[in-house]
């Protein structure tokens, strides 16, 4: 009878943990999914994480849910996700500044761009674009380096926080044109578009898609692309190169990311349904639009970006004391 009663506790044991363990360990995800875009609405960051939310939460299953968290240059939004538990259940989009130079910007970090957070995967490349108001006398770039050439620290450029790409374009023209131009910081692109086009500020690098509205309505106009080659979307503005200012260019990218320690196998499924998301014909259409080049990295690849912008803008952000006093 004791043999008999103890194979009846060993059974009922391991029925016990037989319901436990799928409970204990269930498929990733089980519920909604947060992805913190770390800038205001309008940008370029919130404008993807609106595009790649649904797609990607269509692919696990899952609804996704998208949260403006901004503020000191995407930092709270980077700091707030990579703070969130390791679980797959808060991701976040970010770009160059959060994600790789505040570090030399910004004193007193709050989180480690390279030990705090789990990369997941690059997803895409924007070239900057040299915008003016569309009353603007500078009808090329030539003719706003000539400008500013004559009137040294009297005309303002425009970025939508320090240590943003688009701070860094700003930084790269008034280098390049070897001008003296006042760098006035916005809270977000929409608020130093508007600056531009009431004309406190005189120029304003930004992507496509932020300024497309504004483009399409008459509002700016393009005078030069920093980018290698002209963009398909604007084939009748010229390189900064071709303007006669070579080594100005200055491209803006975007990456999906996790808090550090988020299990690799929950980066992977995050990382293929951004996959997923890549290929639906209508977000690709709308990435062509925006002229975004879409891509699909691996995590160590998305590292090895990040490596090379802080090896890049380190010591020139550093022996640069107008871009952290301004």
């Amino acid at each position: 009878m004791k043999q008999l009663r103890m194979l009846e506790v060993l059974v009922a044991g391991m029925l016990v943990l037989g319901f436990a363990t799928p409970a204990s360990a269930q498929p990733y995800p089980t519920k909604p999914i947060r992805l913190v875009a770390p800038f205001p609405p309008g940008t370029a960051i919130d404008i993807l994480s609106r595009l790649l939310g649904p797609p990607m939460g269509d692919a696990l299953g899952q609804t996704i849910v998208v949260e403006n968290k901004v503020g000191a240059g995407g930092n709270i939004g980077v700091d707030f996700v990579v703070k969130s538990p390791k679980d797959g259940y808060t991701i976040g989009i970010g770009s160059r500044g959060p994600l790789a130079i505040n570090t030399y910007l910004v004193d007193n970090m709050p989180y480690d761009p390279v030990k705090d957070v789990a990369p997941v995967s690059l997803f895409g490349s924007s070239p900057m674009i040299l915008w003016v108001s569309a009353d603007s006398p500078a009808k090329t770039l030539r003719d706003f380096v000539q400008a500013a050439q004559a009137r040294p620290g009297k005309l303002n450029y425009a970025s939508d926080g320090i240590g943003t790409t688009t701070h860094l374009a700003g930084e790269a023209l008034r280098s390049k044109g070897k001008i003296d131009l006042v760098h006035v910081p916005y809270k977000g692109t929409l608020e130093a578009a508007t600056g531009l086009t009431q004309g406190d500020v005189q120029i304003f690098a930004s992507s496509l898609p932020p300024v497309f509205g504004l483009y399409q309505g008459g509002k700016i106009r393009p005078i030069a692309a920093m980018a290698k080659e002209r963009l398909a979307q604007l084939p009748d503005v010229p390189t900064v190169a071709e303007a006669g200012f070579p080594g100005a260019e200055v491209d803006a990218w975007f990456a999906m990311y996790a808090p550090a320690g988020t299990p690799p196998d929950v980066i992977a499924k995050i990382r293929d349904a951004l996959g997923v998301a890549l290929a639906k014909p209508d977000v690709k259409e709308r990435f062509k639009v925006l002229g975004i080049t879409p891509q699909l990295s691996t995590p160590q690849e998305l590292a090895k970006v990040v490596q090379d912008e802080r090896a890049q803008w380190g010591p020139v952000i550093n022996a640069s004391k107008a871009m952290k006093a301004n």
